[in-house]
């Protein structure tokens, strides 16, 4: 079995070029964007710079983290408490939490059934004289319906800060999900397609954006507007105290292995395309098997996980958790790597602002009003379908064929125990 399980593959990848930008790192005296200047730009800014490239946006700000990246974002657009933000109720937990930890009220809306993106025909009801944002994520292996929820946003006056944790490199119109939006948020954790274990990054078009989320993150400081005038051992980053900050600096380390994954991205997204539309076209063969919806405007569609729904009618009544646990003893593949999706934000233990005193009564709430709350697509979401992890979408195509198989044989085990 342990033979078997070594098949898949590993994730995080790393390469020998990544191990020579971390040994830079280190003997460059340098280890933080609060060290001081030693004649080299930082890897922060290096990456913050082609990070930026990549997205075609002016500005970009690295974080700690993706639950970091959009807290800032929103502060940074003056939202906080008496506010409210609308927010999918699929999501991991962060999306919402982001909007508790300004104290500003997350106010939930059902996703639709074949992307578990925020559903827009939902958002204008949701809408109140107190909404000031709209936060869709781009969840799994879908695109949020961006033009639809831009129409609202220009309609009602709302900003949009896109979550795009899982979704580095995806095409909306041939625009980066991101760009979209008047800030994007990423995520750089363990499990996402560019990952330095934590890690967050922020992007925006606006420049008094810019100015405010560099202050965010690092006390109330800027990078120096000219690094050419500074000798060695000054500091690069400079006061500014337009907004009170934090320090939420991404450190040298991470920057420097973002930087080398960053290169790699679109190359290994390509792959991932590639496969998931290998396993649409096999697993709708299998009789209640069903594939994510691809909108038309998605040029280009990346991956943090491979989803599909199963009928529970066809499937013995069978949940998520039974057919998930079936399907890894078959292909002899860890948690991490095959799962449910996200319970509901509503429904899930991990959310719990009530336990914290320091939110306003307002946004904290009760336990019966969050748990009272009933989004039945998200809800049936988390019973109904499979997550595979994006590494097992960089094997060999002719290894896709197991899970294929895989499926098929639950989809024959389940008929015959009716």
């Amino acid at each position: 079995m342990a033979d078997e399980m070594m098949k898949w593959p590993e994730w995080p990848e790393y390469s020998e070029h990544t191990q020579k930008r971390i040994e830079e790192v280190f003997q460059s005296n340098r280890w933080a964007i609060s060290g001081y200047w030693t004649g080299e730009e930082s890897m922060e800014r290096k990456f913050a710079q082609a990070f930026a490239d990549f997205n075609g946006v002016p500005y970009c700000v690295p974080t700690t983290s993706g639950s970091m990246a959009l807290m800032l974002a929103l502060e940074a657009l003056g939202i906080g408490e008496g506010d409210e933000v609308i927010v999918p109720s699929l999501t991991w937990i962060a999306t919402a939490t982001a909007v508790l930890n300004v104290n500003a009220l997350p106010v939930f809306v059902d996703v639709e059934e074949d992307t578990f993106c925020i559903d827009p025909r939902l958002i204008e009801a949701a809408i109140t004289p107190r909404t000031r944002a709209i936060i869709p994520v781009h969840l799994f292996g879908s695109m949020a319906n961006m033009d639809e929820i831009n129409r609202i946003a220009r309609k009602y006056g709302l900003f949009v800060v896109e979550d795009c944790a899982q979704s580095h490199g995806s095409l909306w119109n041939h625009q980066r999900a991101g760009t979209l939006g008047d800030i994007g948020a990423f995520s750089c954790q363990q499990g996402k397609v560019l990952t330095a274990g934590e890690g967050g990054v922020i992007i925006t078009k606006d420049r008094r954006l810019f100015e405010l989320l560099q202050q965010l993150r690092a006390d109330s400081r800027v990078y120096c507007a000219d690094s050419t005038q500074l000798i060695y051992g000054d500091m690069q980053l400079i006061a500014k105290g337009d907004i009170q900050g934090s320090n939420f600096c991404l450190s040298e380390f991470q920057s420097a292995i973002l930087l080398d994954q960053l290169q790699e991205l679109d190359a290994k997204n390509h792959i991932r395309e590639t496969n998931a539309m290998y396993l649409n076209r096999e697993l709708s063969k299998i009789d209640g098997i069903h594939v994510m919806k691809r909108p038309l405007q998605v040029n280009k569609q990346t991956y943090y996980g491979y989803v599909f729904r199963f009928d529970p009618h066809k499937f013995n009544q069978m949940n998520a958790d039974q057919f998930s646990e079936m399907l890894r003893q078959k292909l002899h593949m860890g948690t991490f790597y095959l799962h449910p999706p996200y319970l509901p934000v509503h429904k899930n233990p991990l959310f719990c602002p009530w336990t914290k005193k320091r939110y306003p009564e307002s946004v904290r709430k009760t336990e019966e009003y969050w748990r009272s709350l009933h989004m039945p697509v998200a809800e049936q979401a988390s019973e109904q379908s499979i997550v595979i992890h994006h590494a097992i979408l960089l094997v060999d195509p002719s290894q896709l064929s197991r899970i294929v198989n895989a499926v098929a044989e639950v989809a024959n085990e389940s008929c015959l125990m009716k």
